[in-house]
């Protein structure tokens, strides 16, 4: 072990090279003055909601084991999903209501990649909670991809052209199964809830495979189903991430800061930013790079509802939002008001409490 030492040291080198590169990175100027001052002029505030709001918000969070137990040739994953509604109270705040029953789902998978294929598909539609091809036929996903990929195919050739993951491919099983069985448990709600309800969850709105001719990954059809049942019913489906991936970020926040005539040193909260739709707004949000943001069919958001919480991204349905905000100020400002008075609860200050209640159920 004579090296040792010099191994050590020349390690030590490395780190604080990429120490000094990382600074240089973010010391870079991103942004030109011109889109500085679209930023700030886009940049809007909301008031801290401090008064009774009547809302009904419902929050959705999913988790699992993957794989539980593996024996031979054969696997076994336990997949949940919870969702929690809450509505407002004059007195109390939010007041949990009845709550469908948790959703949970035991998978079993042989190595034989046949036999894995079709019972991964039956435990897939269940978790969606409607038949397979019922799924691919009503949402919204198809038209999206026919529009990217310039190729309409049909619900049965998308069927046959999921992608599904071997029986012993652990870390795509987990995201395929946890993230149907989160939607499928939106889903549900959505179709239990009366119109100006909102579910959120935990995610985003993006779509990997959207631009793909054929290939697609089953949760992103239960993703945008979710959308368009929603729009369908007047639900509020809205996907919260507390990762917005966006570097640079202390920029904004700094213009979010002078935006509000805040003095230096200060934390802005109670503001938004939506991000401009190439086509449609008339500048470019340069920061976003080479990301595709707004997702395909999305509207996105970076807010910030109180300064001890992290600026999260917010994507809702771009339909919805053509229908229900787009050219509306006031609209605008009450969706975040409302999500503001989830935000109260002493357990997640600054998060909407319902979906903090949903992974807190789960666990």
């Amino acid at each position: 072990m004579r090296h040792t030492i010099h191994l050590l040291e020349d390690m030590r080198q490395q780190i604080a090279s990429a120490a000094i590169k990382m600074r240089e990175w973010e010391e870079m100027p991103r942004v030109s003055d011109e889109e500085e001052k679209q930023i700030i002029e886009h940049i809007a505030l909301f008031d801290h909601s401090d008064e009774f709001r009547d809302v009904r918000i419902s929050g959705v969070d999913g988790s699992g084991d993957y794989p539980t137990l593996s024996y031979n040739d054969s696997f076994v994953y336990v997949t949940v999903a919870q969702g929690s509604s809450y509505r407002s109270h004059r007195a109390h705040g939010l007041q949990e209501e009845e709550s469908l029953p948790p959703l949970i789902r035991v998978t079993w998978l042989p190595a034989s990649n046949d036999a894995s294929s079709l019972e991964l598909r039956d435990d897939l539609a269940d978790l969606a909670g409607e038949e397979l091809l019922q799924t691919l036929a009503n949402s919204d996903y198809r038209s999206l991809k026919a529009r990217l990929s310039r190729k309409d195919t049909p619900p049965v050739q998308l069927a046959e052209h999921l992608l599904l993951p071997h029986a012993h491919d652990a870390g795509n099983l987990r995201i395929q199964l946890c993230s149907t069985a989160e939607f499928g448990m939106a889903l549900r709600i959505i179709k239990s809830s009366d119109e100006g309800a909102y579910v959120l969850v935990d995610t985003t709105m993006s779509l990997p495979l959207v631009t793909r001719k054929d290939a697609s990954l089953f949760f992103e059809h239960v993703k945008r189903r979710c959308c368009s049942e929603a729009r369908d019913r007047g639900v509020r489906f809205l996907a919260l991430s507390k990762s917005h991936g966006l570097p640079s970020i202390g920029l904004i926040e700094g213009l979010a800061r002078e935006k509000g005539g805040l003095p230096e040193g200060a934390s802005a909260e109670h503001w938004f930013l939506r991000l401009p739709v190439q086509g449609i707004d008339g500048w470019a949000f340069s920061l976003a790079e080479e990301r595709l943001l707004p997702p395909p069919g999305a509207i996105t958001y970076l807010v910030r509802f109180h300064r001890t919480t992290p600026v999260m991204r917010l994507d809702m349905d771009r339909r919805f939002w053509e229908e229900h905000i787009k050219g509306d100020e006031l609209a605008e400002q009450a969706l975040f008001q409302d999500l503001d008075y989830a935000c109260h609860d002493q357990r997640c200050y600054g998060y909407p409490y319902p979906i903090h209640a949903g992974m807190a159920a789960r666990r």
